[in-house]
């Protein structure tokens, strides 16, 4: 088992095309580490320079205590498992799993006794006689976790591998691969570009964007405790909703959003003092805006009303799509109650759960 290092680590590409940029990561022993953005942020080939597979322009990769940058990667301990399974289809599943011992030299009971115990971790220990055609996509997807099982890797990679699955086959395979990872106890490196998998799998979160990592955390803490205004609309969904507006003193400090007053709670107020007769963002989520009818009870803010356009019935919740004049919010509540798409309805905004962002940097203050 090892750790995984990212010395200001930088992949350039044709002289003046930076995919990654200068990223210090460190992946600790036995960690489930998942690098998490959009599309183009720069965590595949993040983890292509980690598996060997690009070359690093900058900076160095260390797996244990050996710095591996000319290091190939057959020779880095390290198994990956790809976006597209790269199962060979005249093999059998065991032929498959066994392939890489059999370049390795290993012996023959040795092979049999390592596929043999991947199969039953994973349960397809009845299809090892299969060919990739006659497995569904869940089941190739475990022939390939199970390929890189039997190396018995010091870190194992994974590059969007569940993105070919439907959502139920995805929820299913993210929990087993969270299994696997306790059962193993080894290093894994997760990329992803779906927030509600890195939410649900890692112990810690890359958050990457433009080839630069906006925070390092648990989920939890990302969710909480956002650095930036990029790091709280990703992580959550609904995303968190976002409200420009001035900051003004009245009776304490509201933010005047042009058709809502919004009262800001004291605990805030200190920092937010520099901010006074200027514009900011306020950052609330979802299941922070109320249904008014089931806050009475509550100590919250005067409610305020806002246009309700479309409410979309989740089964045991329901999320609410309201328009302002000036922005587009979305609520989580619990209950319909007797709310009317095209009327206004009154709302109640859990003020002391809000985030608020400076517009110029967009770093929450």
């Amino acid at each position: 088992m090892a750790q995984v290092k990212l010395e200001r680590v930088s992949k350039i590409f044709d002289k003046d095309v930076i995919a990654v940029n200068e990223i210090d990561v460190e992946i600790k022993d036995k960690e489930f580490m998942v690098l998490v953005g959009p599309s183009g942020c720069g965590k595949s080939t993040t983890l292509r320079m980690i598996a060997g597979l690009e070359e690093v322009s900058k900076g160095k990769i260390l797996i244990g205590d050996r710095v591996v940058n000319d290091v190939p990667p057959k020779d880095r301990d390290i198994a990956m498992v790809f976006q597209n399974y790269a199962l060979y289809p005249h093999m059998t599943v065991f032929q498959n799993m066994a392939f890489g011992l059999k370049l390795r030299k290993f012996p023959k009971t040795e092979i049999e006794k390592r596929v043999r115990e991947a199969a039953e971790i994973l349960e397809i220990t009845d299809l090892l006689d299969r060919k990739p055609k006659a497995l569904s996509g869940g089941q190739r997807q475990r022939v390939a976790v199970g390929r890189a099982i039997v190396r018995k890797p010091q870190v194992f990679l994974f590059d969007e591998p569940l993105s070919n699955l439907d959502a139920k086959l995805r929820v299913q395979m993210r929990t087993e691969i969270s299994k696997l990872h306790s059962r193993l106890e080894t290093t894994m490196i997760y990329v992803t570009h779906d927030q509600m998998e890195a939410m649900t799998m890692g112990d810690r979160i890359v958050v990457m964007k433009d080839g630069l990592v906006q925070q390092i955390d648990t989920p939890l803490n990302l969710y909480d405790f956002p650095v930036n205004k990029f790091v709280a609309g990703f992580i959550g969904s609904p995303a968190m909703n976002f409200l420009s507006g001035t900051l003004k003193r009245q009776n304490g400090l509201i933010l005047d959003e042009g058709k809502l007053r919004l009262t800001i709670p004291e605990a805030y107020q200190d920092k937010l003092a520099d901010f006074i007769d200027k514009e900011i963002i306020l950052g609330i989520r979802p299941e922070d805006i109320s249904d008014a009818h089931f806050s009475e009870h509550v100590k919250y803010p005067a409610p305020v009303e806002i246009l309700l356009e479309v409410i979309e019935p989740m089964g045991n919740e329901f999320f609410l799509y309201l328009n302002t004049g000036k922005h587009q919010l979305v609520a989580r509540i619990r209950e319909k109650n007797e709310l009317a798409v095209g009327q206004k309805t009154k709302l109640v905004f859990k003020m002391e759960r809000a985030h608020f962002f400076d517009p110029v940097t967009e770093k929450r203050i």
